[in-house]
């Protein structure tokens, strides 16, 4: 079951990557928390037998998903939403949370959009803090955003748990509260640098990023992990925010003689810079984030733009791994056939980590946070084996890489092997 909480408007002054205005959430559900102390204060205000005197058990937990729902990156709200909701649904109709206090209690959703804006992130933010209905939340989605509401969870106590936030500071120090199970940019972009050079054969590329945390810390991974393969970089380009026409740009790239464009940003600017590259007749190997890895860019880009681009990708919904089968045939079954994206397979991985904390005892914000810490190690529906490392992000295994090589085939995204 899915609530809507506040949406705001966006003009207020982002493996597997905000403070002006008001409102209150629609949401009447009860808290959790104050049903079970109502049920209690009653048993001691009226004279009634020892057996009726415990207090009722919980019947509903209310959980945040923060993101994008509205503008330019909210599909990427849209996905994680989706994604989430399909793990409550299956998690409720096994008869909810499986122990501890709040055994047999079933999750409720509530939505919050963010607009992919920092200030109207703080403002969630704080909204989710005063709101004590809400045990936990999950999101926000974009690094930026992630980074301006953080102090304002850290500061109350409001347990976050990231799915897709990818830029290294969110987890370069401990926060108590967050816990993210994404691998950060200092890995995925190092991993393209090396893509780039090792299997798609360039020597001398472009970078084009977005003038965000997300973009930032991507061009510094990437611009480490180039030097040490060998790879050139003969522009390093932030865009400008809310730019359209990045021809200017892709035209310096092409006369400076790259041969090969790398886009450090989100799908809605790297499909554009897709097609204006191939509308310039730049036909050059382009390579792509994980952002990308969704239907959206083909549609933005257009088919012909988007033809032979090539996409570093934490997910491949054609996957034959036994795990990832069964969560694209359960997600098609919930969304008449629809292919889950990236986006919502990574928000399905990290959503159990909270019913496994809430099964292992945790009642309360404060017990979910310690509870998590406490734990530590988890296994995901996807992934399998997780642990979270000392700054709450996870532990890799050196051994292997984080991303795979899609690439868009016949209009459709695939797996690719060069």
């Amino acid at each position: 079951m899915l609530k809507k909480g506040l949406v705001l408007s966006s003009g207020v002054a982002a493996v597997f990557a905000l403070a002006a205005c008001g409102g209150s959430s629609t949401s009447t559900a009860p808290s959790a928390v104050a049903s079970a102390a109502a049920s209690a204060a009653a048993s001691a205000a009226a004279p009634v037998s020892e057996a009726a005197s415990a207090p009722a058990a919980v019947a509903e937990i209310k959980v945040a998903v923060v993101g994008p729902m509205t503008g330019d990156n909210s599909v990427y709200g849209i996905q994680q939403l989706a994604g989430i909701q399909l793990s409550v649904d299956e998690l409720n109709a096994a008869g909810g949370i499986a122990g501890g206090p709040l055994k047999g209690a079933k999750v409720t959703l509530v939505e919050f959009d963010d607009g992919a804006d920092p200030n109207q992130g703080a403002t969630v933010a704080q909204q989710l803090c005063d709101d004590t209905s809400l045990l936990a939340g999950f999101g926000h989605v974009n690094s930026s955003v992630v980074l301006a509401a953080e102090p304002i969870y850290e500061a109350c106590g409001f347990p976050l748990f990231v799915d897709y936030a990818s830029n290294p500071l969110v987890t370069a120090t401990r926060h108590a509260n967050l816990f993210r199970t994404l691998v950060a940019d200092d890995a995925l972009g190092g991993e393209m640098a090396a893509i780039a050079k090792n299997q798609l054969g360039m020597t001398k590329v472009g970078l084009l990023a977005s003038p965000d945390d997300y973009g930032n810390g991507l061009i510094e991974s990437f611009t480490k992990a180039a030097a040490e393969v060998g790879l050139t970089i003969v522009d390093s380009i932030s865009t400008s925010p809310k730019q359209k026409d990045f021809t200017p740009q892709i035209t310096k790239i092409k006369d400076d003689g790259a041969d090969g464009l790398i886009l450090l940003n989100t799908y809605t600017d790297a499909a554009l810079q897709a097609k204006q590259a191939f509308d310039l007749g730049w036909k050059v190997p382009i390579l792509a984030t994980t952002s990308s890895n969704n239907s959206e860019f083909i549609k933005i880009a257009g088919k012909d733009a988007a033809e032979g681009v090539y996409l570093a990708a934490l997910f491949d919904s054609n996957s034959t791994d036994p795990a990832v089968k069964a969560f694209v045939d359960a997600y098609k079954a919930a969304h008449d056939g629809e292919i889950p994206t990236e986006g919502a397979a990574v928000a399905y991985n990290t959503a159990p980590v909270l019913w496994e904390t809430l099964a292992q005892g945790a009642s309360d914000r404060e017990s979910v946070i310690a509870n998590t810490e406490t734990i530590g190690s988890f296994t995901l529906p996807i992934t399998g084996a997780f642990k979270f490392n000392p700054n709450h992000g996870p532990t890799l295994d050196p051994t292997k890489t984080s991303q795979i090589l899609m690439r868009v085939q016949n209009g459709v995204i695939s797996g690719y092997t060069p």
